[in-house]
């Protein structure tokens, strides 16, 4: 035991004298590496500390030019050069990514051709409105008594569908939803009296089957392929409905340009897709104008007017309707055009994409949001609030408002024109178009019908086109696709966060050399070099208490493991002391 405690103070002595840890301590101050032992607490948020710790950082940089502002073998002038000059690179690049900002900023959106081919039997066949000119048969007018007129309801109505207030006529009867349509059923030319026959995808169909009832601004009319009500309107009812729904093997399902169809779909449904090109496969329906019936008409002439629209739209046939006369022919071509969008814009604010999708249109009567669907309500909401009233065909949002009667017409033409000239008084801005819409692109060419008995190619049914058919009143109307292929656009991100990213790196790099590395780089001088240093020291402390208390325990005849670290120990055992006959140095 006295040879082993002895021999062990022999050999640690030399290396734990005071002189010897002070100059290890000065030389090791001289380097400045993360893992060296030169700093204790009280140096490392030193002053001098912080600027060699920046003098590093620019010696090693992967910036370019910041070496030769730490760079010791060049002159101060030298120096400043290289530091003006890095300054001026960050200010021009800095300029440059401000340009890119506002460019990816101002126009995120760009719309262009599609490159996935749309096929026609992807998008369903175009609804197809067909209106008579005459909003009211003269034949079933003359049962209504218009004698006392001013306390007549019924003519009342009448004389609002007409849009007539003769001589300035005052009508203090007001009317409400079921009253209009009450009178509305009564006066209209039905439809299985307008049209004769009716063929779709080269196979003649019942036209009271394929064709509805439904009420626009030009009053009852007859739609093929519409969305039903139930999928088209919130809160739907059967009152809604203007003539009873016709029971036949047809099944109504959903359909929006954004979710398009239900998977499965049943063999017979509506709205029905193309059944090919050409006038054939197309829709084809011969009308008669019943030009002796008219009564009251938006214009001069006799025959019909038509609208090809979006199904799932509420028709407004009479400003972007086109006519057909009677005692003509008519071929219709029609162009579908898709217009789609991609999920990755709904991140792009509604300012700056300026459209909407279907669950941020907010409708109140409509289920599927589109910019015609969201005119209509605004209109209707507009004309509430303005005339305290709504017109027959808007939407009944307050089911108490009261139809607008002759009455109310110089109220509600200055609201309408208002609107559409786009008064910022009166505006519907907010309806912006959806990102996803489906609308026809049509032309009209006709003929004149003749009158002459010959033989032709076509497969009429022989009692349409007999010697008593007058000619003057039938119009002959062909509806169909030029191709099965329809044009598409998508609206797409122009300069994402992908793209703005790669031309800021781009520009960083070519002016500086910046990189990712960069940005890594300037996070280790700020934290993990100082949290290492500090780390570091309190490795290299601890380590010297270890071995100053082993010391210790050699001095106090005792070994390692069965001294306490406490100085009472040794302080207190002069035997031992006087045994060795050693000087104790006190190391602090």
């Amino acid at each position: 035991m006295n040879f082993y405690t002895e021999d062990r103070l022999l050999q640690l002595k030399p290396k734990f004298t005071p002189e010897k840890q002070k100059s290890t301590v000065l030389q090791k101050h001289k380097s400045s590496d993360c893992s060296s032992e030169e700093m204790d607490d009280e140096h490392l948020c030193t002053k001098e500390a912080a600027k060699k710790s920046v003098k590093y950082y620019l010696q090693n940089s992967t910036l370019h030019g910041l070496k030769y502002i730490a760079e010791e073998k060049i002159t101060l002038p030298e120096r400043i050069f290289f530091g003006f000059s890095f300054i001026g690179v960050v200010i021009l690049s800095g300029f440059f990514i401000s340009k890119i900002y506002v460019k990816w900023s101002a126009s995120p959106i760009i719309i262009s051709t599609s490159a996935r081919q749309t096929l026609a039997s992807d998008v369903p066949f175009p609804a197809v409105t067909i209106c008579n000119l005459n909003q009211a048969s003269k034949s079933k007018v003359q049962g209504i008594p218009n004698s006392f007129y001013r306390q007549n309801l019924n003519y009342s109505l009448l004389m609002s569908l007409c849009g007539q207030n003769q001589l300035g006529e005052s009508f203090n009867v007001r009317g409400t939803w079921s009253n209009f349509k009450t009178i509305l059923k009564a006066v209209a030319q039905p439809c299985d009296e307008m049209l004769l026959y009716c063929s779709f995808g080269a196979k003649q169909e019942n036209c009271s089957v394929i064709f509805n009832s439904a009420l626009t601004d030009d009053g009852l009319c007859c739609t093929f392929n519409a969305l039903d009500p139930i999928f088209m309107q919130r809160n739907f009812s059967d009152e809604d409905r203007i003539s009873p729904k016709f029971s036949n093997h047809f099944v109504p399902m959903d359909w929006t340009p954004e979710s398009g169809y239900n998977r499965d779909l049943p063999k017979n449904y509506y709205p029905r897709v193309s059944g090919g090109t050409g006038s054939r496969l197309g829709l084809t329906v011969v009308l008669n104008s019943s030009a002796s019936e008219y009564y009251c008409t938006k214009s001069k002439s006799i025959g019909f007017k038509i609208l090809v629209h979006n199904p799932a739209e509420l028709p407004r046939v009479t400003n972007y309707g086109f006519l057909v006369t009677a005692g003509r022919e008519a071929r219709i071509p029609i162009e579908p055009i898709y217009e789609d969008a991609v999920p990755a814009i709904r991140s792009i604010r509604k300012e700056k994409r300026r459209c909407l999708f279907s669950d941020e249109g907010d409708l109140t009567y409509y289920r599927t949001y589109s910019r015609r669907n969201c005119e209509i309500e605004c209109e209707a909401k507009i004309l509430i609030d303005k005339c305290d009233c709504v017109l027959y065909y808007l939407p009944r949002i307050n089911g108490s408002a009261r139809i607008c009667g002759p009455n109310d017409n110089p109220c509600t033409n200055e609201v309408q024109t208002q609107i559409e000239s786009s008064d910022e008084k009166v505006t519907c801005a907010n309806c912006w178009p959806a990102c996803f819409e489906l609308s026809y692109k049509v032309r009209v060419t006709s003929t004149t019908i003749s009158y002459e008995q010959f033989l032709t190619a076509d497969e009429w049914p022989p009692e349409l086109f007999g010697s008593a058919t007058n000619f003057t009143e039938i119009s002959i109307v062909n509806f169909y696709y030029l191709s099965n292929i329809l044009r598409s656009t998508t609206k797409s991100e122009m300069f994402g966060f992908t793209e703005f990213l790669s031309n800021t790196g781009g520009l960083l790099g070519l002016f500086m050399g910046f990189s990712i590395f960069s940005v890594i780089e300037i996070v280790y001088y700020v934290t993990v070099r100082p949290y290492c240093a500090s780390r570091t020291m309190q490795l290299s402390r601890r380590r010297r208490l270890r071995n100053m208390k082993w010391m210790r325990a050699i001095r106090s005849k005792v070994r390692p493991e069965r001294y306490d670290g406490s100085s009472r120990f040794w302080a207190k055992d002069g035997k031992q002391k006087k045994f060795f006959n050693i000087e104790i140095i006190e190391i602090t």
